[in-house]
């Protein structure tokens, strides 16, 4: 069981990096197969944010909706569901 916390308060125990590597391991299978023309964008905005100091939990929640559309579309429901998991949880 998770620890109680307020995301509006602060992030602190809620594993905010581990989810958001979880989601990219799930993305990455898509990168690889090339499953969507929206794959070299996505991962130029990730490279330039980091290039800017930004995380990836900023990134996820930049494309949130796009990439909920897209994975439920490419069936993807687990990695769906961890993203799903990850907006309801930190975002």
């Amino acid at each position: 069981m998770e620890p109680a916390y307020d995301r509006y308060l602060s992030f602190k125990g809620c594993d905010w990096e581990g989810r958001c590597a979880r989601v990219f391991a799930g993305l990455e299978r898509h990168f690889e197969r090339q499953t969507s023309a929206f794959w070299p964008y996505f991962r130029e905005q990730r490279r330039r944010a980091h290039a800017q100091g930004l995380d990836d939990l900023r990134v996820l929640h930049n494309y949130v909706s796009t990439l909920r559309d897209l994975l439920d579309e490419l069936g993807d429901r687990e990695t769906l569901a961890l993203l799903e998991e990850l907006e309801e949880t930190c975002m």
